[in-house]
């Protein structure tokens, strides 16, 4: 029996996402397939743009929106620097 499951994501540093994040235009959509060529550019593997994407969500850096009738993801830079969550004080 074969398994289809989905391969574990790429294991991605803070440091690499900032610079992944840095790396998109300012207030300026871009298709996803230009995001993911800003992320090969630095070497990271296309996979983690997921991650990248995700991550600057949560930031409040990034923002997203598809356009269903076109088929098409968008993604657009809204910070003008990578934000980091505060770690958590440890009891």
């Amino acid at each position: 029996m074969t398994s289809h499951a989905s391969p574990a994501p790429a294991r991605v540093s803070p440091a690499q996402i900032d610079a992944a994040l840095m790396r998109l235009p300012y207030d300026q959509w871009v298709v996803m397939p230009a995001a993911a060529a800003h992320v090969r550019d630095l070497g990271l593997p296309s996979e983690s743009l997921t991650t990248v994407i995700r991550t600057g969500r949560r930031r409040g850096v990034l923002r997203t929106k598809k356009e269903p009738d076109l088929h098409l993801c968008y993604v657009m830079r809204i910070a003008e620097e990578p934000r980091r969550r505060a770690p958590r004080p440890r009891d």
